[in-house]
């Protein structure tokens, strides 16, 4: 059976997870919004393809390893002296409450010097990715730029769902241009709070704005905001991550669906709302952006999915789990210089 093909393009970085309140030994995996997406959806089955722009440095070796090491197509990134490979350290902490929490840091604690910056795919290399890119079901980007439009309209022509997930608003002529050819839109009200006042009015099929604990609104084709609870779990450790996997849930379950965007009724939206919310809720058991893939499979991950719509509460037995995929070793000399 062909498989689901997703190609996108944003963030793809290095994450270096401290966990401050167990004092354990750090670990390193890919991350970044378009980084974690694509590999839970290789997880979940899919041939997931980042384009990326990334540079020569040991950095950009983890991030590979860690990408290939999770069965992610990484042909369609680059490794030149003018890319770059961002490092993000994901902190977790406990607030003054003792609940969790997590921070993302930016620079090196023990040099202070800022971290390697996100470079865009340049707009000139479009033409030479073109004709190595596979015939996807959808297209996700996370950062808004020329390239990344380029890219999604290429896409949407050969018939993929466009998916677009930014961080901000950072030109709003070229984020109205990107609306356009968006099918999908999940925004987070953290980052974004006032879309519904600019954008009174889209073109785009589905818009998704996410609210934290507080769960998430929804609106199809320009119908009125529609509200889905958020997912009470007991447990949680760290919520880092759980937007991805929500993301990586809906683009999964609308596949599973097998109608286009355009023919959805609300029962089935919300079903797809709802599988990507636990994917995030269940996430936030494990440290960790993508934490659940080192412990479970994609079919205990289900199992789990339908314990959660009956209760908030799931015992989980790591030791008994089928799998533990090895971590990613750490280059200690690499960490020395950073942490």
């Amino acid at each position: 059976m062909n498989k689901n093909i997703c190609v996108g393009t944003g963030l793809v970085a290095l994450d270096i997870i401290l966990n401050d309140n167990k004092k354990a030994e750090p670990l390193i995996t890919a991350g970044g919004s378009c980084g974690n997406v694509l590999t839970i959806l290789s997880f979940l089955g899919w041939e997931s393809y980042p384009i990326a722009r990334l540079d020569g440095s040991e950095a950009t070796q983890l991030i590979l390893e860690d990408l290939t090491k999770n069965n992610v197509k990484t042909s369609l990134i680059s490794e030149k002296e003018d890319g770059s490979a961002p490092i993000i350290i994901h902190r977790i902490l406990t607030d003054k409450y003792g609940n969790p929490k997590h921070r993302f840091e930016f620079r090196s604690p023990k040099t202070g010097k800022w971290f390697p910056n996100f470079k865009p795919v340049l707009n000139k290399s479009v033409n030479d990715l073109e004709p190595r890119l596979p015939k996807a079901n959808f297209f996700y980007f996370d950062r808004l730029n020329r390239s990344a439009i380029e890219l999604a309209k290429i896409n949407k022509e050969n018939g993929a769902t466009i998916f677009f997930e930014p961080s901000s608003i950072s030109n709003e002529k070229m984020f109205a241009e990107a609306l356009e050819i968006t099918d999908i839109i999940k925004i987070s009200n953290e980052r974004i709070s006032d879309y519904k006042e600019i954008f009174e009015k889209t073109s785009v099929t589905l818009e998704i704005i996410t609210q934290g604990s507080e769960g998430l609104d929804y609106r199809y084709k320009n119908s009125k905001w529609l509200h889905s609870d958020s997912i009470s779990i007991d447990g949680l450790i760290d919520s880092a991550g759980a937007g991805d996997w929500c993301s990586a849930g809906i683009i999964e379950k609308l596949s599973e669906i097998k109608k286009d965007v355009e023919e959805l009724n609300n029962d089935e939206i919300l079903s797809c709302l709802n599988y990507g919310q636990k994917l995030g809720a269940i996430n936030c058991l494990y440290i960790g952006a993508r934490g659940l893939m080192a412990y479970i499979d994609k079919e205990e991950l289900n199992k789990l999915v339908e314990i959660l719509g009956n209760k908030s509460e799931i015992n989980i037995d790591y030791t008994k789990s089928t799998i533990v995929k090895e971590k990613l070793n750490a280059n200690q000399e690499f960490l020395k210089e950073l942490v």
